[in-house]
């Protein structure tokens, strides 16, 4: 749950504990303060989203809301003026100062508490996004900052939803709001009143919460999202995990489907200077997840370091129907810095297999009638199942124009044919790079 950040400015202390007791049934954080040199330190410390001024201030009450306005003019406070005058004339000069709203001194406890309660209620609804109901990105990220000025432990998961863009350029604008309301309901249900959640962007958000459950709750989301996915697809693209952006006469990278992705961070104050810090730390955590199929969540553990070597991926078998192309392919990896190899006959292509250990391959959908291509495919997965090892990347170049059939079949990347040497050298640096 959101608690909005409120900063008294009273002389006397029985009104500020007044006040500050009113808030604290409305769940607000008070700060109190006598005078504008000690509203002002407080004030750069942190964002308050209401500052309640009295006038039992020695300062002009007028010249100090201007003052306040101007110390305030990079977040935009509701200021309250409380005054012992009920006079129309110091209400309207007030206002006209720059005060939201005008309360009088001798107003009942219940109605003071109402109105208050009307201005937290109507700011909280201007900053929370319509789909999820959940903090947007500014007031997220001020709560991580007030977050990190507290002595205490805390827990932030950072949930991302990777292909959120490209489903609602399949599926359209309806389909991805309601994508994102599941997302909005699925989070909402595991929260307890003490944890908050907001956006970071559209499609990412951070969730505050205790250390203890914040495993569990990482683990459940990835479960529950995975359980509502083929929800949102076509029975032929959940089937066949992934979808397609283009025609077949435009060369294209398999696109998979959405995932949910979680980074679980417990920091202490002392552990990050800013919140700009820990969003990047989190980002930093969760990329090995991209590379994943599926959805997951990864934790932040204490680090083991040591000497690890650097594999790089770089070996690519090229199976091409016609020769000439077949060495062209070849000559231009090795300009490019990859090791290449063309297999010249589909009888050898899994003895090859075997002794070039490819990272990626290329093949060609063969003689016309014959399916060579497609049948070398079935092979090669069938191939490293029974080793127990991930498949490589396949391009696949073809000039029979079956991009749905090639990429159920596995491939990563369909390029009609004729095509650019230069669209094909793209494709491989994207999927081994």
């Amino acid at each position: 749950m959101y608690n909005p950040s409120v900063l008294i400015i009273s002389k006397r202390k029985e009104l500020s504990i007044r006040y500050k007791k009113i808030l604290r049934l409305l769940e607000a954080e008070t700060v109190i303060v006598e005078n504008l040199s000690d509203a002002t330190l407080e004030i750069k410390k942190q964002e308050f989203e209401f500052i309640i001024i009295s006038d039992t201030i020695e300062e002009n009450i007028k010249e100090f809301i201007k003052k306040v306005r101007i110390l305030t003019c990079g977040f935009r406070p509701t200021v309250i003026a409380v005054s012992k005058s009920a006079e129309l004339s110091d209400k309207l000069e007030l206002l006209n100062a720059g005060a939201d709203d005008f309360l009088s001194e001798s107003m009942p406890n219940r109605e003071f508490q109402a109105r208050l309660n009307a201005h937290i209620r109507r700011h909280i609804e201007n900053l929370t996004n319509h789909l999820t109901g959940f903090l947007t990105e500014k007031l997220t990220r001020k709560t991580l900052k007030r977050t990190l000025s507290k002595e205490a432990r805390i827990c932030i998961i950072y949930v991302y939803i990777d292909k959120l863009d490209t489903y609602k350029e399949i599926y359209g604008e309806i389909a991805g709001e309601k994508v994102l309301q599941t997302i909005g309901a699925i989070i909402s249900s595991t929260l307890i009143k003490e944890d908050t959640v907001g956006h970071l962007s559209e499609n990412s958000f951070l969730i505050f919460t205790n250390p203890v459950k914040a495993e569990k709750l990482a683990e459940y989301l990835v479960y529950a999202f995975d359980n509502v996915l083929d929800k949102f697809y076509s029975k032929y693209d959940f089937e066949n995990n992934f979808i397609m952006l283009s025609t077949n006469s435009k060369e294209e990278k398999k696109t998979s489907l959405m995932k949910l992705t979680a980074a679980v961070m417990e920091f202490t104050p002392s552990k990050y200077k800013s919140e700009q810090e820990v969003i990047q730390s989190a980002i930093n955590l969760i990329k090995p997840l991209k590379k994943e199929e599926k959805s997951g969540y990864i934790i932040d553990r204490p680090k083991l370091y040591g000497k690890v070597d650097n594999i790089e991926r770089n070996k690519v078998l090229i199976m091409e129907n016609d020769d000439a192309m077949g060495l062209l392919i070849e000559t231009t990896c090795h300009i490019n810095g990859f090791s290449a190899k063309v297999c010249e006959k589909y009888d050898d292509f899994e003895d090859c297999l075997k002794n070039f250990n490819p990272d990626l391959i290329i093949l060609d959908w063969g003689k016309d009638g014959e399916n060579n291509g497609i049948a070398a495919l079935d092979r090669a997965k069938e191939y490293y199942k029974t080793l127990n090892k991930k498949m490589p990347y396949v391009i696949f170049s073809t000039d029979v124009l079956e991009k749905k059939e090639i990429l159920s079949h596995g491939a990563d990347y369909y390029i009609p044919k004729p095509y650019e040497i230069s669209v094909l050298m793209s494709a491989i640096k994207s999927l081994l790079q």
